[in-house]
């Protein structure tokens, strides 16, 4: 396995595992009214949108994850259904916060919705704390009015040098 950067041939693999692991872990978690929005072609306008970078976690040419940063958090971390419990994540988000450190990140911090009790337990075995819970409005396509909401745990952890 490898991690780097993403380029313009991963964004059809992101987009793919994305939708798959964002229903995997969300669809049940948000407003019902939000999943029209949340098809494989809106992942694609998202993932196009996305101010934050990606990176990839690869064997060969099979994506098993990927993981996005901006600023001083973990924006996305999401790894295919059959590389799930293999390691991926934990190598993807140690990469991520050694990214953030080399950026001069002290302390990180990302978003994950309430409820989503895997990513919760994982989150706190990788030595992050949770900071507080807001509503978060979700990403909708541009042209819809409505705004969606969901209650968010922000985890934080301070990055040693």
């Amino acid at each position: 396995m490898y991690i780097r950067p993403a380029v313009f041939g991963d964004k059809e693999a992101i987009a793919h595992l994305w939708h798959q692991g964002w229903h995997d872990a969300h669809a049940e978690l948000v407003p019902p009214e939000v999943l029209p929005y949340r098809t494989q072609s809106h992942f694609l306008i998202w993932l196009k949108e996305a101010p934050d970078t990606f990176y990839v976690a690869r064997s060969g040419e099979n994506l098993l994850g990927f993981v996005s940063l901006q600023g001083i958090e973990v924006v996305k971390l999401y790894v295919a259904v059959g590389s799930r419990g293999t390691g991926v994540a934990s190598a993807l988000l140690s990469f991520a916060e050694r990214t953030l450190r080399q950026n001069g990140v002290l302390e990180a911090e990302l978003h994950c919705t309430a409820g989503n009790a895997r990513a919760e337990r994982f989150y706190r075995r990788q030595g992050w704390s949770l900071f507080d819970t807001f509503d978060d409005a979700l990403w909708a396509p541009t042209g819809i009015n409505h705004k969606f909401v969901v209650s968010t745990h922000r985890y934080r952890k301070k990055l040693s040098e």
